[in-house]
């Protein structure tokens, strides 16, 4: 059973807010974006996105489609451009099948003071990774905990940060190689090496343990590739690890570890020349988004000059609008593609 409710509480903040919140005045740079020298964030997100749900796609009065419900209920949440998968109590969800490769990156928004736990499971069923995170009681703490099943794996670690939980917690895993970290809003909380996650085909999920919880985005993508060297190959790097806030061209804090990667690739290579692309997908005017694309793309040549002393001859800005989809707008995966930042060598 679903419902969809519709709220305008003061603790239901935009997903957009999500670190940057955080964020005092001083942590600030020009044009009121992050200062992303001192953000310490280096979780890169995967590019080529596996399985999204923002719940975007999810109907009043109607289950989430991407997911299959089991032993208990959810209500969806909405306010303004929030959309948020709440259980009061435990409810189980299996997602369809999916190809998950060895290196990978998943990442969860979550909210409240439930316990909520990602089992990804093999073909035959059977779990190889478990991430549990915890929201706890006083409303300002967030544990994790994450087991692997391969051989001498077991319990990997646990931990956790001081955090508002009624504020959206960023958690995230990354496997690549072998090697396995997981963050709190950015925060690297474990980093262990020789863990097998290969042969992930599907995940089963269960939120609001003991207490509430709200889930806002879920993503898995395969791992990034290292910028400099997929510019030096390719001559293009695309990347949907730099964000902003809903409709606007503030960058969120999350951004910071691929603007550090960008800026080191142009580091190492005084005669690097680039122009960057802003992407937007099909919703909305398409006035409006050539736009705000254009606006996103120049935030981002702002913060490299200003922030990390670029030089502006080195830099140009293009905005794309809707146009050039590298997947379909018609789901929430495919408008997830469409917004992007590529870096072209000029």
């Amino acid at each position: 059973m679903t419902k969809r409710t519709f709220l305008a509480l003061p603790g239901l903040f935009s997903a957009a807010l999500l670190l940057a919140a955080c964020l005092p005045t001083s942590a600030l740079g020009q044009g009121g974006q992050p200062q992303f020298k001192t953000i310490n964030i280096e979780f890169v997100p995967g590019e080529r996105t596996v399985f999204l749900d923002d719940f975007s796609d999810m109907a009043q009065d109607e289950p989430p489609p991407h997911w299959r419900v089991r032993e208990g209920a959810v209500d969806l949440k909405v306010a303004g451009n929030v959309r948020e998968l709440y259980a009061k109590d435990s409810v189980h969800l299996n997602s369809p099948k999916i190809e998950v490769p060895a290196n990978f990156t998943f990442e969860l928004d979550w909210t409240g003071t439930g316990e909520t736990t990602w089992t990804f499971l093999n073909a035959d069923n059977a779990g190889v990774i478990t991430a549990m995170v915890r929201g706890e009681p006083d409303g300002n703490t967030a544990n994790f905990g994450v087991d692997a099943a391969c051989d001498g794996c077991g319990h990997l670690g646990d931990g956790g940060i001081q955090t508002d939980t009624s504020q959206p917690v960023h958690f995230a895993l990354w496997a690549q190689q072998g090697r396995f970290r997981a963050y709190l809003n950015g925060k690297r909380v474990l980093d262990v090496n020789q863990v097998n996650a290969s042969g992930i085909t599907h995940i089963e999920a269960s939120i609001g343990g003991y207490r509430p919880n709200g889930i806002r985005r879920v993503r898995l993508a395969e791992s990034a590739p290292d910028v400099s060297s997929v510019i030096t190959s390719a001559g293009k790097y695309v990347t949907h690890g730099i964000t902003f806030d809903t409709d606007s061209d503030h960058l969120k804090p999350e951004s910071a570890a691929v603007l550090r990667q960008v800026f080191n690739a142009l580091d190492k290579n005084p005669t690097l020349k680039l122009e960057i692309d802003g992407y937007t997908d099909s919703v909305g005017a398409a006035a409006h988004n050539q736009d705000l694309s254009g606006r996103r793309a120049q935030a981002v040549v702002s913060v490299l000059v200003s922030q990390f002393g670029i030089d502006a001859s080195r830099l140009t800005a293009k905005g794309m609008g809707q146009s050039n989809p590298i997947s379909s707008n018609d789901t929430a995966e495919g408008r997830a593609e469409n917004r992007r930042v590529e870096f072209i060598r000029k």
